[in-house]
């Protein structure tokens, strides 16, 4: 027996009985043998009662009663012969006295007969029954015709004295073979007791037999329940000790997992335990409950429901299904409030079920401050158009999504006329507000698909995609004219008016990159300012001019 800790329990070996635990395998011994005795008695016994009601059948004294009968009767008919011959009976009755000794005799097969082992024993005996019932049949069948006649016949008469003459010597040997007979029989009975005495002398063996083994049955059974009783008593203190034991086990883990809950529970982290199959939720800490806006923990819970986005909702799945582990992914978490998290996930096994282990830590302040220093770095900081870099980057992109797919596209650069003029009359702070103006005066001509970025001081620069030189000479006399109508008032209150120069190139076949086909513009925009400012010139159209 083992303790929860899976040591055995103090003073019991493992796989060893209890103390006073009682040994199987001698009770069995002793049944086995006591069954064996119960077979033994039942087939002894069966065999006395077999040799007992041999012996208590009335036929045993068959022989020496037929013997008997045969001497008895053969007397009778010997004196009525006499009484025959003396006129004092009548052949009638003599001749009924012959058939009744004949019957005796057992001519017919009704009567009894000499025994077999009689016959085996005394042949003599058997020869001489044999031989009166021949005789007996003679003399009836001699005397019946004449036994209808009244009186006594000449025959009748010679049949007496035969009958008188040959009955003495039959009854001397019938007087020898009765004593015979009688010697045998019982000399037979002597012997069959003795055969009886024996059997009930083995008969009382196997009974004492019998009984002893019940007694030392009966002793190992009382000895083997006091056994048991005192193994049962140690057991039933053991149990006691040891549920003792799994109480303060589990106790013990309860209070650890108290702790552990109150830990999650406090923990800045979201931590959730799901089975993968059923989505059961097996723990969620408070956190990640008021994370998702939800008034009470969840019963059921599916981990790639949590994410926000189906393509990191399925990179997750993927990563957690072929490695059973992720770590650190980024991703948006909530349905209706969603927040960046960075989560990291395990598959477990709890309870005989697979189950997700996940945990993350809210990093939504993290990808503002990210987005924010993002937007800083891609940002004009004064105009809020796209930086140079950041211009330069999306601008070669768009680029190549047209020179691949054989669209045109156009650049325009801009540069605000006499912008050193603007700063000296009245300070850089209505240079500013030239910048911004002029930034925003762009913007509104410009298409959503459009890039426009500001290159440095007062020089911007718009690509459009899908543009001609013709469409986008016509943008860039839009955007002119709407810097040539804006009214700006300095801060003395006098009216700041300015003017652009705009140069215009299209993509041709040697313009390998971005940068060549604004070389291209920038040289229009130079001809531009050149040949008067505020004006709109095309690439094509300045490398012609002188």
């Amino acid at each position: 027996m083992q303790s929860p800790s899976g040591k055995p329990l103090p003073g019991l070996a493992a796989n060893a009985p209890l103390p006073g635990q009682p040994r199987q395998h001698a009770t069995y011994w002793l049944l086995a043998m006591v069954a064996a005795m119960a077979l033994a008695t039942a087939a002894t016994l069966w065999w006395t009662l077999r040799q007992t009601h041999v012996l208590a059948q009335p036929h045993q004294q068959n022989d020496l009663w037929y013997v008997s009968s045969v001497h008895n009767e053969l007397a009778r008919v010997s004196l009525l012969a006499r009484k025959v011959r003396a006129r004092e009976a009548s052949t009638q009755d003599l001749h009924e006295r012959l058939e009744v000794l004949l019957s005796t005799l057992d001519t017919s097969g009704r009567g009894p007969r000499v025994s077999t082992q009689l016959r085996d024993a005394l042949p003599e005996a058997a020869q001489d029954l044999d031989n009166l019932r021949t005789l007996v049949e003679h003399w009836s069948t001699k005397l019946a015709p004449l036994a209808t006649q009244n009186g006594n016949t000449k025959a009748a008469i010679a049949i007496t004295a035969d009958i008188v003459r040959q009955s003495d010597p039959l009854l001397d040997r019938l007087r020898k073979v009765v004593a015979t007979v009688h010697l045998f029989s019982a000399q037979e009975a002597n012997q069959a007791r003795q055969q009886l005495y024996q059997r009930f002398l083995v008969l009382s063996a196997v009974l004492g037999g019998l009984l002893l083994g019940t007694a030392l049955l009966t002793g190992k059974l009382v000895r083997d329940t006091r056994l048991a009783r005192a193994a049962s008593q140690q057991l039933a203190l053991a149990n006691r000790q040891l549920e003792v034991r799994v109480a303060s086990r589990t106790r013990k883990i309860e209070e650890g997992r108290a702790l552990l809950s109150f830990i999650l529970n406090t923990s800045p982290s979201d931590v959730v335990l799901a089975e993968v199959e059923s989505g059961r939720v097996h723990f969620i800490n408070r956190q990640l409950t008021e994370h998702l806006g939800l008034k009470a923990a969840p019963k059921t819970l599916f981990l790639p429901e949590l994410l926000h986005d189906p393509e990191t909702r399925e990179r997750f799945t993927q990563a957690l299904d072929r490695y059973g582990q992720v770590d650190a992914m980024e991703a948006l978490i909530g349905e209706h409030a969603p927040r960046w998290s960075s989560l990291s996930a395990r598959l477990i096994e709890v309870e005989g079920q697979l189950a997700h282990l996940l945990w993350g830590f809210d990093i939504s302040a993290h990808k503002a401050l990210e987005g924010q220093l993002r937007e800083l770095a891609t940002r004009d900081a004064l105009s809020g158009l796209l930086n140079r870099r950041a211009f330069l980057e999306r601008s070669t992109a768009l680029f190549d999504h047209c020179r691949r797919h054989g669209q045109p596209c156009a650049v325009l650069m801009i540069d605000i006329d006499h912008f050193k003029r603007i700063n000296d009359r009245h300070g850089h702070q209505m240079g500013d507000v030239a910048i911004r103006s002029c930034a925003q005066a762009i913007g509104n001509v410009l298409r959503d698909a459009d890039l426009l970025g500001r290159l440095g001081g007062e020089e911007f620069a718009a690509l459009l995609p899908h543009a001609t030189a013709d469409s986008a000479a016509v943008v860039a006399e839009r955007i002119r004219s709407a810097m040539a109508e804006m009214n700006l008032e300095s801060p003395q209150g006098q009216p700041l008016a300015f003017t652009i120069s705009i140069g215009v190139a299209e993509m041709a076949a040697h313009h390998a990159s971005i940068e060549p086909l604004l070389v291209d513009a920038d040289q229009a925009l130079y001809r531009a300012k050149a040949t008067g400012r505020n004006k709109v010139l095309a690439y094509e159209a300045a490398i012609g001019q002188p």
